[in-house]
């Protein structure tokens, strides 16, 4: 007989007996499954190697209990899907007469079990050419044991590429060597029935210690791996007070995670309302990475609430507030990330989430970015947030002085503009007001990556970045500046390294569309023109040649250095004229 709330143990073999029999059930407080099958593969070496999986918490509970309390219940996965796959709702309604185990902690590491031994794990291929909806671009494999570990185990692992015990594998690939499917230890009843067929299989002694001890510790109930906290309570909120309690003394749940089981705790649509926010937000244009994580802070930031991700942020007044005006916060949410997909961004793209967040409330207060010029004024306060890491550091400070600032304004009758923040002044003197110096570092020293994707959007407001997919082009092609290429300029060590650092910087970057770069490849500047091509920011009268390269490069930056200006409200002065005049003339 179990003890009231003490800690238990239960060999896998009945834990998976639970799970697919649906005694063992997820309640709406877990996030999805997150593993990737490496994980999965490194438990099993855990296994084998004798370590402990860590503890895990169930509610162990009656069915008239799940009856009366009705929470909301989910299957676990067995067999999983890459980025589709989803847990099923179980019925409100439950007919067996048995105990159920509700698992509070646990879910990744009791999925990662069921999918290897009673399931498989289909990924994505990935690459161009691979559409998502053909089936032909997903891979389905299962995990097995590799026979040939000790015969190909060196001194000297490879550190990239060590050899592994456990491996998931197609059909294809586990006929390529010798492997073992792990569930066909699931299949004996008593270890001498595998270890005289282990035998007669020539199995070495060093695979038959392996194969034993993974036996033993999924199926013996003396070498028990599954250790967990069993909770006894009749009342569901009182288990989940437990766990919440647990947890948040042991960090062993996200602090996101404790926040989210707080607010969705009787609230019936709280999960399935929050998932299907991220799953739209995240399928906009060519894709988010929007997480519960970033959900949970802009909840609190939304309602005015504490915006620290700790359970003190969620009072009774902060959750009513969250539930009351979910309507309002999805409505915002969806609206802004249809907003980031207008002006160019995705998950490739979006540095700092958090960058976000201002955005979001603005609408929320009921602000509009309908018309050209507030969208233009949005991606400028994204993009300075976003090149001076505004909100990478202190974004506590940074998320609620730039909400004070919000507050203060009737939202629905400002439009959204940068100015706005022009006195938030964040930790270390940090602000949103851009300077001369700021235009000079960024193109001087951003190489090619998200924050010159997000500079050259300002530089090219015409293009539709929402409709075209425009790619980072260098003028002067990358390879262009290969040693073997460019040794019969004679250039001293220190301005080629000093050429090979300037390729990547924004006066030698321009946005072209996927074919046109596609076309251009490492055709060379002064050819591609004369072919027909064009780009913008191109400095008149100055020779396209390679040999060339540090003028064109200072004439082109001077001419985006002068529309960074103009963005941004800063006067070219005579003295700046001159300092550049000074940086060209020393090139002839």
């Amino acid at each position: 007989m179990v003890t009231k709330n003490k800690y238990e143990d239960m060999n896998v073999s009945d834990v998976l007996e639970y799970v697919n029999n649906h005694t063992m059930l997820l309640p709406d407080i877990q996030r999805e499954y997150v593993w990737d099958y490496g994980e999965i593969e490194k438990l099993f070496e855990s296994i084998v190697d004798g370590y402990p999986i860590g503890s895990c918490i169930f509610w162990k509970t009656t069915r008239s209990n799940l009856n009366r309390e009705k929470p909301n219940l989910y299957y676990f996965l067995r067999e999983f899907k890459e980025g589709t796959s989803k847990n099923e709702k179980a019925p409100e309604i439950f007919r067996k007469e048995k105990d159920y185990y509700i698992v509070l902690d646990g879910q990744q590491r009791i999925t990662s079990l069921n999918i290897a031994l009673c399931g498989s794990y289909t990924s994505y291929k990935g690459g161009r050419g691979h559409a998502k909806d053909d089936p032909n671009s997903w891979i389905t494999r299962e995990l097995y044991y590799n026979l040939e570990y000790y015969k190909n185990k060196s001194d000297q692992e490879d550190d990239e590429h060590p050899e592994k015990r456990f491996r998931f594998l197609s059909k294809e690939e586990s006929t390529m060597g010798k492997w073992y499917k792990v569930n066909r230890l699931l299949g004996y009843d008593d270890l001498s029935n595998a270890f005289k067929d282990w035998i007669s299989a020539e199995y070495t002694d060093d695979i038959c210690q392996d194969l034993t001890t993974l036996f033993q510790r999924l199926q013996m109930p003396s070498d028990a791996l599954v250790h967990y906290y069993c909770i006894s309570e009749n009342n569901y909120d009182d288990a989940l007070d437990i766990f919440v309690r647990v947890n948040s003394t042991g960090r062993k749940l996200a602090k996101s995670d404790l926040l989210f089981s707080t607010l969705i705790d009787g609230w019936k649509e709280g999960k399935d309302n929050i998932e299907k926010l991220l799953k739209t937000m995240n399928s906009k244009g060519d894709g988010f990475n929007f997480t519960r994580d970033y959900l949970m802070r802009l909840a609190l930031v939304l309602v005015d609430a504490n915006t620290n991700l700790k359970i003190q942020s969620l009072t009774k007044k902060t959750i009513i507030a969250i539930r009351e005006n979910w309507d309002s916060i999805n409505k915002s949410l969806e609206t802004m990330a249809t907003l980031l997909v207008a002006i160019g961004l995705s998950k490739e793209t979006l540095t700092s989430y958090n960058a976000t967040m201002p955005i979001a409330y603005y609408l929320y207060r009921g602000g509009k970015i309908e018309d050209a010029n507030s969208k233009r004024e949005m991606k400028k306060f994204l993009s300075v947030a976003m090149a001076k890491r505004l909100f990478g550091i202190a974004s506590n400070s940074a998320l609620n002085n730039t909400r004070n600032t919000l507050k203060s304004l009737n939202c629905k009758e400002t439009p959204f503009k940068l100015s706005m923040f022009s006195n938030v002044v964040l930790t270390g003197g940090r602000n949103f007001r851009v300077t001369k110096n700021d235009v000079d570092y960024w193109l001087e020293h951003y190489e090619k990556g998200q924050n010159t994707y997000v500079l050259l959007s300002l530089l090219y407001p015409d293009l539709k970045l929402s409709q075209v997919a425009f790619h980072q082009d260098h003028c002067h092609p990358y390879s262009g500046f290969d040693h073997k290429k460019i040794k019969k300029l004679s250039l001293s060590d220190v301005k080629e390294k000093d050429w090979r650092k300037k390729r990547n910087l924004l006066p030698n970057l321009q946005f072209l569309s996927g074919s046109d770069n596609e076309s251009k490849n490492d055709t060379p500047l002064k050819i591609w023109v004369k072919k027909g091509g064009t780009f913008a920011y191109h400095p008149k009268g100055v020779s396209l040649e390679l040999k060339d390269f540090d003028l064109f490069f200072e004439a082109r930056r001077l001419l985006m250095k002068k529309e960074l200006f103009r963005l941004f409200d800063l006067t070219y002065t005579r003295e700046d004229e001159e300092i550049d005049k000074r940086r060209i003339s020393s090139l002839d």
